[in-house]
């Protein structure tokens, strides 16, 4: 089963500053295997490494590692050449401060700034002139490759003290799950992770030699949550994904099956900011993404499949989940 799928806007926000500069959106997206219809469903979903696929595409075709968004391009091999550069460094922390500094001697609109203070340390986006990033792609996109980069540099999963938003709530803040896990704040003074002390005094585990491997996976690598066992949103995930298609488990089910009662499990899934049913539906609506683009299975057997009975009552469900039915998803989804 594949990870979870990413909401549409990230597609939308991705390709605008290609759009902006002339080029033909449906062509991009077709040679990423992405529907054009995504530009206008809010709902759409699409996979992590569809998504992936398509910034790559745009860093090609732009010779921009910023996809156009700021008012001067990052040219290829930017972020390589700043892996090379921390991977030698002793700790997390000197990684943060040498590869900011880096950053800091080219003269771009949007930059990444590390500060240290007697809890840890931020990771601060600063916009130093207007540029295009008007739907904060850029500014999101940057703090979370930074994060997953200081995962794989200490092959530690990270976790994100908070995440601080100087802009108000946006349309897709509740993708932050994915991204920025944990609290998150708006409209504050600036836009900021932090990391406890704790983690900045990880030590380096990378080589250079492990540097082929991150740039052939990137960026996918960098838009999926690192693994957290222990996360009881992805020990639920894991019991329901592996479960009977047809038969999902229910919560007390469930609360047995994790050798706790489901009191504690109630607030377990409060603390981590979700619920039962939220996950459930997430994990019907990510393998009926899955099944439709697979093409393998009838609409009706994919249904089945994910738990309904009824194939009218999948019909409904999916087109709440994605903004359109499964038949006109999968007519998106399909070779020209």
């Amino acid at each position: 089963m594949k990870t979870s799928t990413i909401a549409s806007h990230y597609v939308r926000a991705a390709i605008a500053g290609a759009v902006a500069q002339g080029h033909d959106a449906n062509t991009l997206l077709a040679k990423a295997g992405i529907g054009i219809e995504i530009m206008d469903e809010p709902k759409a979903r699409v996979y992590p490494d569809k998504l992936a696929k398509l910034l790559r595409i745009l860093v090609t075709e732009l010779k921009d590692e910023c996809l156009g968004h700021d008012d001067k391009p990052s040219l290829p091999g930017t972020f390589e050449i700043l892996c090379q550069l921390i991977v030698p460094c002793a700790t997390l922390r000197e990684a943060l401060t040498l590869g900011t500094r880096y950053y800091g001697q080219f003269d771009m609109a949007l930059h990444t700034q590390f500060h240290l203070n007697e809890d840890g340390g931020e990771l601060v986006m600063n916009e130093r002139r207007p540029c295009l990033n008007k739907q904060h792609y850029i500014t999101e996109f940057q703090l979370v490759l930074w994060h997953r980069l200081c995962c794989w540099l200490t092959g530690k999963r990270i976790p994100i003290k908070m995440a601080e938003f100087a802009y108000p709530r946006p349309k897709h803040a509740d993708e932050f799950r994915l991204f920025f896990y944990g609290d998150n704040q708006f409209n504050m003074p600036k836009t900021l992770i932090r990391i406890e002390k704790q983690y900045l005094d990880l030590p380096i585990i990378r080589t250079r030699s492990d540097l082929p491997e991150l740039m052939k996976e990137a960026p996918y690598v960098f838009l999926v949550k690192p693994n957290n066992t222990a996360s009881i949103n992805a020990q639920i995930r894991r019991i329901l994904e592996i479960s009977s298609e047809s038969e999902m488990p229910d919560f007390e089910s469930v609360a047995y099956q994790l050798n706790t009662s489901t009191q504690t499990l109630r607030r377990r899934l409060k603390e981590e900011h979700t619920s039962f049913q939220a996950i459930k539906d997430q994990v019907r609506r990510d393998m009926a993404i899955y099944h439709l683009s697979e093409n393998k299975y009838s609409i009706n057997e994919i249904a089945l499949k994910v738990g309904f009975t009824e194939p009218s009552t999948f019909h409904r469900a999916f087109k709440k989940w994605t903004g359109v039915t499964p038949g006109d998803y999968r007519l998106a989804e399909s070779p020209v």
